[in-house]
């Protein structure tokens, strides 16, 4: 491990390697020792290097059926078909339950038109099921209900004896409690009492299985003629890697194999909706997993921060032009719009936070904090404090928060617990995230019980360690190593893109862009022109290092992308961050 902290206050350590393995990987598996390495340090072995390499659907086809509940929600649904009655679904507001709804809602429009989609309004009515969706769901006399990316702990409300006579199916992926909603059915890899291999999956995903279990049923009862053609689900993948990518599930097995077609499917341009995003955001190559989780999805999930919770799912699901370029317009000013009040908030955060060294957690906290950034302001104050954050805004003493934890501590659980405890009036998640309610008469008590959860935890968990997978001379930076990076592509979480340390870059001229980034021109050993980029550093002691270059010898902590913005493409180094060196 590198002794020093960096300049964005992290400690540097090479991944473990064996040398001997990687050779005899290279050999077998006919591939370059460095893509060997850089697949090894992901722990693929050797059986699976083929499969990670070209992943194929048909290799290994998940099976639907091993998740509880999937044959009673399929068979109810083939009655609704055959019976001709109205379909309602509720859905989250981000882009996993978007997608989630455009996918679900594409299949079945194959069968029928009678179909009402509702999303919450996430500003009024916050995350899940409500009682005003319910009741208009009811006075339209639907018997049949979806609910996705949502609904498992939504108790009291979908399984209200008012709506005794709606069969409710829950499709979602979020942590359950012990009991569960008594509703007709609940189709959740983390239900407590699930023991199928799909819990890694996002809403999107366990969407897309239930389609797959779907149509095979509907292919045995020989529902496929002339008049319905059988829907080819693998067209559904571009909108599946989507939501895959944008909540941040990790990027292995069938999540993987579903982001790389889907990737594929989307510079096909077959969706219409992400097209237009795509070419509003001015990406002029082909998108990458990057692209949908960084730029892609923050213009969707503007919508619901905002304004309308609806128009991301409508972009996605719409086939009118038109209506793409309005709302794809509108997604711009929005995202824009957001940015700015998410800047807002974030100051203000980050002043109670600088008063929080010395606990394990941040809790901050404000009066009418808009409600749509406070997820956003969480994770990036655990990008400067590494510790579990959670940020809450009250409005007449009503608390709506968003937590963001860090590896090793799970704050679904926690979260959860406050709740089961009476000192949140709501809360629930995942190990990484979580959404809660909290009366303010309660904070104090909170704040205790996050000191007594937290006491016992070792102090190496909050020390930031950010793992390189080698180093590497400035010289080595050439388009054959890009090659070798783009052969491991879509990169996410569980399969990180490949960081490198470089010690040896030369800086010869630093330029500002947009008054945020740096863009440095450098040169190897042997004079070969290199151009690196550091994104969002000016007033960051990284970036103020980096302009006065010339007064100190610097290792930069980097990925390597390809430069597409000229027309020869060549590579790029992305500076990540970087430490004094002697």
């Amino acid at each position: 491990m590198y002794n020093n902290k960096s300049l964005l206050n992290n400690y540097w350590k090479i991944k473990d390697f064996d040398e001997r393995l990687g050779l005899y990987s290279s050999q077998i598996n006919n591939i370059s020792p460095t893509l060997a390495k850089l697949i090894y340090l992901r722990g693929i072995k050797n059986e699976y290097v083929e499969d990670y390499l070209n992943p194929n659907i048909y290799n290994n086809l998940p099976n639907p059926f091993l998740l509880k509940d999937m044959e009673k929600s399929i068979n109810r649904v083939i009655l609704a078909i055959k019976n001709n009655e109205k379909i309602g679904i509720i859905a989250d507001y981000d882009v996993d339950g978007s997608t989630s709804a455009a996918i679900l809602y594409k299949f079945l429009t194959n069968f029928t038109n009678r179909i009402i989609l509702q999303i919450p309004n996430r500003l009024s009515e916050g995350y899940g099921p409500n009682l005003r969706i319910m009741d208009e769901m009811l006075n339209q006399n639907i018997n049949l209900i979806f609910t996705l990316d949502c609904g498992t702990s939504s108790f009291g409300i979908i399984d209200n004896a008012k709506y005794k006579d709606i069969d409710v199916i829950v499709i979602d992926h979020h942590l359950s409690e012990s009991i569960l909603p008594k509703v007709y059915s609940i189709i959740n890899p983390n239900r407590y009492d699930e023991k199928s291999k799909f819990n890694q999956m996002a809403a999107v995903g366990v969407t897309f299985l239930f389609l797959m279990a779907l149509r095979k049923k509907l292919r045995k009862k020989n529902f496929f003629d002339k008049k319905i053609i059988e829907p080819n689900l693998l067209s559904l993948l571009d909108l599946v890697a989507l939501g895959t990518v944008c909540d941040v599930v990790r990027l292995i097995s069938y999540n993987r194999v579903f982001v790389k077609i889907g990737l594929d499917l989307i510079k096909e341009r077959k969706n219409k909706g992400i097209s237009k995003i795509i070419d509003n955001s001015n990406i002029k190559r082909s998108p990458t997993s990057t692209d949908l989780g960084f730029v892609i999805g923050p213009q969707l999930n503007a919508a619901s921060r905002i304004d309308d919770s609806s128009l991301a799912s409508k972009i996605l699901i719409t086939h009118n032009l038109l209506d793409i370029e309005i709302i794809s317009k509108k997604l711009i000013l929005l995202n824009e719009k957001r940015k700015l009040i998410e800047n807002f908030v974030y100051e203000e955060a980050l002043k109670q936070a600088e008063n929080q060294k010395n606990k394990k957690f941040i809790l901050v906290y404000g009066d009418d904090w808009h409600n749509g950034v406070l997820g956003i302001v969480a994770s990036k104050l655990i990008n400067k404090f590494y510790k579990p954050t959670i940020v809450i805004s009250f409005t007449n003493k009503k608390g709506i928060g968003s937590a963001r934890s860090i590896e090793n501590i799970d704050l679904g659980e926690i979260i959860l617990n406050a709740k089961n405890q009476n000192i949140l009036t709501k809360g629930g998640g995942h190990k990484m995230a979580a959404g809660l309610q909290i009366n303010f008469d309660n904070l104090r008590k909170f704040n205790k019980f996050l000191d007594d959860h937290l006491a016992k935890i070792s102090e190496k968990i909050f020390k930031k360690i950010d793992y390189y997978d080698t180093e590497i001379t400035s010289n080595e930076i050439n388009s054959e190593l890009l090659d070798t990076i783009e052969k491991m592509e879509p990169f996410g979480s569980g399969n990180p893109e490949p960081t490198f340390i470089i010690k040896d870059l030369k800086i010869e001229n630093v330029k500002i862009l947009k008054e945020k980034h740096l863009l440095i021109f450098s040169r190897t050993e042997f004079s070969k022109y290199l151009k690196a980029i550091c994104f969002n550093c000016i007033d960051t002691n990284l970036g103020d290092y980096l302009l006065n270059f010339r007064n100190c010898k610097l290792a930069i902590g980097c990925t390597i992308q390809r430069d597409n913005f000229n027309k020869v493409e060549a590579p790029q180094i992305v500076i990540k961050d970087a430490m004094i060196i002697n």
